[in-house]
């Protein structure tokens, strides 16, 4: 840890049984005000324009200046989804992904968490193969391996790369290697100033690699080096896999310009490669994300037919027995998605028997028996 962060570390735990110290400690000074107004942003304020790096379904993503998330689940393609990114620094367009700098990026990537033959794998059969070049500039692309670095070393190394490379796009993969614990806020705090601080002054995207919790139902990044990142982040992708584990997807959860609506899905194909897969159809989750039954396309009129059995009306609640029974269909939710479908088709339409309050289904307009 640098001297500077020991200093800080050491001072809040000195701190932590102590009375709140107002964050007020003298009267400003004219030094003091003269900061604070260099500070000011008005509507006349001339800055640079925001520069997205890239475009993806469309929409502009990885802005210089800013830090952007990618999580998810162990195994669930972070490290896939970030070959996609570097390997689009050398080649226009990458899967759902386009370059939107005339030059090649300039790509910084550092590996903290995987062996260096492993770091070597992916620059060789991933990173080269998607960008359809048989070797790498070794002045436009810069791979490093700090998983045998203690975590202070490896915080002095992040910014003696990006400073001496000057870099437009920064892969840190995991950032919380450059932490003793995950759920110090103290460091966390630091490490999310200094990488602001950074991107900022080199005028580049830092991407920030992070396990999310290992709940299912919570996703959440991790420890409170997550917490800070999400609040200071630009942009946030979701790496996950679906169904068989054989698809990837990434979705865009948080930007704070322009959210993408369409989800990148991929698969790998025999080369080990990511493949983009046009018009997925994903299998639904319940509540806890657990993966619901996937329903075929079904036809409107055969199942209507089937489900009233020839009769022009029929109550609803046999109708819906005789759907999950002899119609194929698996659960009561698709069977409420099909019938609301069938009536926006005016395939039927309900009535609500006033005596008992029971629900008929009604099919081609046939007489009611009450």
């Amino acid at each position: 840890m640098s001297e500077e962060a020991f200093d800080l570390v050491k001072g809040s735990l000195a701190r932590r049984n102590q009375p709140a110290v107002s964050i007020v400690q003298a009267e400003p000074t004219a030094q003091d005000i003269t900061e604070l107004y260099k500070e000011r942003i008005t509507p006349d304020t001339i800055l640079e324009p925001m520069k997205p790096l890239y475009r993806m379904n469309d929409v502009p993503c990885f802005y210089r200046g800013e830090l952007v998330a990618d999580c998810g689940k162990a195994k669930s393609g972070k490290t896939f989804f970030l070959s996609i990114i570097m390997a689009g620094a050398l080649k226009s367009q990458m899967l759902a992904l386009e370059r939107l700098t005339d030059e090649p990026l300039k790509v910084l990537w550092m590996d903290t968490e995987q062996s260096q033959q492993s770091t070597q794998e992916i620059l060789k059969d991933r990173i080269m193969p998607l960008a359809e070049v048989e070797s790498l500039d070794d002045t436009q692309f810069y791979a490093f391996n700090f998983r045998g670095l203690g975590f202070d070393k490896r915080q002095r190394m992040v910014k003696v790369a990006i400073c001496t490379l000057k870099p437009d796009l920064v892969i840190i993969d995991g950032i919380k290697d450059l932490m003793t614990d995950i759920n110090d806020a103290v460091q966390a705090t630091y490490i999310m100033e200094q990488l602001m601080a950074l991107a900022r002054d080199e005028n580049c995207c830092i991407v920030c690699v992070l396990h999310q919790n290992k709940s299912e139902q919570d996703r959440n990044m991790r420890g409170s080096i997550g917490t800070e990142l999400t609040n200071k982040a630009f942009e946030v992708f979701q790496c996950e896999t679906v169904e068989d584990d054989a698809t990837f997807k990434v979705t865009h959860t948080f930007s704070r310009k322009q959210k993408m609506k369409r989800k990148f899905y991929y698969r790998i194909d025999e080369q080990g490669l990511p493949r983009e897969c046009n018009d997925y159809q994903e299998q639904p989750r319940d509540k806890k994300g657990r993966f619901m039954s996937k329903q075929p396309k079904v036809d409107l009129h055969d199942f209507i037919t089937k489900a009233m059995e020839g009769r022009s009306q029929r109550p609803f609640k046999e109708v819906m027995a005789i759907a999950l029974k002899k119609c194929g269909i698996s659960d009561a939710n698709a069977f409420y998605q099909l019938m609301n479908r069938a009536i926006e088709e005016g395939l039927i339409h309900t009535v609500v028997q006033t005596e008992t309050g029971n629900t008929w289904v009604v099919h081609d307009e046939g007489a009611l028996p009450f």
